[in-house]
């Protein structure tokens, strides 16, 4: 498996997290005319941003988030 910084994985997780509130948007903006494919598109995008921001939050509990300056 691929190892994950932190970072990587907040920033993933922002961007499907933003993804999905796009496709939202786009879902609204069209009347509804593609919610049988945006809907899901949508829920599996805040899925995958869920686990990466899981992921980035066990990785900062452990100590491996960037230092402060």
């Amino acid at each position: 498996m691929l190892h994950l910084t932190f970072n990587v994985c907040a920033i993933s997780g922002l961007a499907f997290s933003g993804l999905a509130v796009l496709l939202l948007l786009a879902n609204l903006l069209s009347g509804n005319q593609f919610v049988d494919v945006i809907l899901p598109a949508a829920v599996v995008s805040l899925v995958i941003g869920g686990a990466f921001s899981v992921r980035a939050r066990l990785l900062s509990a452990k100590g491996h988030r960037p230092a402060k300056r």
